[in-house]
């Protein structure tokens, strides 16, 4: 077998691949479009079947997905947090509801960070470069990209207080960080692409005040999300029934916690002063 020179890393070697650096050795074959276009179609082929296999798994066996990668069984699942990334871009493309994301007005009247809020939006004002209409819609409009890519910060946060109620069953936090990438995604999945189209489908017989408060949502949303918890905990901590619905219900409480007192605040901060002026 012929010796071959890395183009890439400089390294002789002898077969398809540099043991260095696994760079490719390419041939006259490798540089015809009918091989282009076979990396094509192997990249979608092997992209849809990764995909549906993992989005099968979240959807219909809850923590599998977890535990088989904590396990080394990673072969026939997406990456974690590559579909986690798929289903945020998703959500962009496709918003139906405003999700994490408010209006202005909203922020102002926080319980917790209103004051702080109104102070800014006050100070914006102040300069007379721009009016609160004119505020409010610029905001809005950078707020909605922000916020389903500040999704992110869920993930660490609430793989810590994972850790916390489960380190006796998983101590490495990497396994919390795994397990916490499959709820935030199923957050997303089930908040925000999934029951959105499930309740503007029934709307005509639902109340008319039912879009108008993040009450009803909110609990449906929230049921949802803390059943999904529930079964996922039971099967990737081996938790007995009653800890993992309590397992499931403090998980879920502390993340609404967060999104309504850290994350929404953090929003405000960052897309308030991105608004060009």
């Amino acid at each position: 077998m012929d010796t071959v020179i890395c183009r890439n890393c400089g390294n002789k070697f002898t077969g398809k691949y540099c043991n260095i650096c696994g760079e490719k050795a390419y041939d006259e074959k490798d540089r015809s479009v009918m091989h282009l276009v076979g990396e094509g179609l192997h990249f979608i082929t092997h992209f849809e079947g990764t995909f549906l296999t993992t989005l099968k798994s979240v959807l219909f066996k809850p923590g599998q997905l977890s535990e088989d990668y904590c396990n080394g069984i990673r072969k026939r699942y997406f990456k974690p947090l590559s579909f986690f990334l798929m289903l945020v871009i998703i959500y962009l493309l496709f918003p139906l509801f405003n999700g994490l994301n408010q209006i202005l007005y909203a922020h102002m009247q926080q319980s917790v960070y209103g004051k702080f809020a109104t102070k800014e939006v006050t100070k914006i004002i102040a300069t007379g470069k721009i009016d609160y209409d004119t505020l409010a819609d610029a905001f809005h409009h950078k707020a909605e990209q922000i916020s389903k890519f500040l999704l992110f910060i869920l993930i660490p946060v609430m793989a810590c207080f994972s850790w916390l109620l489960g380190y006796r069953k998983r101590s490495l936090y990497y396994d919390h960080f795994i397990f916490s990438i499959e709820a935030v995604s199923v957050l997303i999945l089930w908040g925000f692409l999934i029951c959105p189209v499930i309740l503007f489908s029934i709307s005509p017989l639902l109340p008319a005040d039912f879009f108008e408060t993040e009450l009803y949502t909110g609990i449906i949303m929230g049921g949802g999300f803390a059943i999904f918890v529930a079964t996922a905990a039971r099967r990737f901590f081996n938790f007995k029934r009653w800890y993992s619905m309590l397992y499931a219900l403090l998980y879920t409480f502390c993340l609404m916690l967060f999104v309504q007192f850290v994350y929404k605040l953090i929003l405000f901060y960052i897309a308030i002063h991105l608004v060009k002026v």
